[in-house]
């Protein structure tokens, strides 16, 4: 929660391998935490977006934020932040495992079916 070089490291490992479809991130705000989150995480998330679709793929990545506008980092500014990096960031982490679970299914399916994903 307050060192972001592991999540980096772990988003450009993932970026790097192909099987790799969807990053799930899940970004807590608040004291103790980074003082960006989001700011750190999009870099990162650009970087590996920009890699897999240099190799012809697409990277999903979908977060979840769990914070108030009061937190100091201030979750609608870090919302903006995540989505301008291509993520989409869903209201709990719930829904966000939520929908990794059914855009993996819908691969699955694609590619079983013989469809490119």
């Amino acid at each position: 929660m307050i060192d972001s070089s592991l999540r980096e490291e772990r988003i450009a490992k993932e970026a790097a391998d192909p099987e790799t479809a969807l990053v799930l991130l899940d970004v807590v705000l608040g004291y103790g935490a980074h003082e960006d989150p989001c700011g750190a995480l999009a870099e990162s998330v650009g970087r590996a977006k920009a890699q897999v679709a240099g190799r012809g793929g697409y990277l999903s990545v979908i977060a979840s934020i769990t914070g108030t506008e009061k937190d100091f980092q201030n979750m609608a500014e870090q919302k903006k932040k995540l989505e301008a990096a291509g993520c989409l960031v869903m209201l709990s982490n719930y829904q966000a495992a939520l929908l990794a679970s059914h855009v993996m299914k819908r691969l699955e399916s694609r590619a079983h079916s013989g469809l490119s994903a």
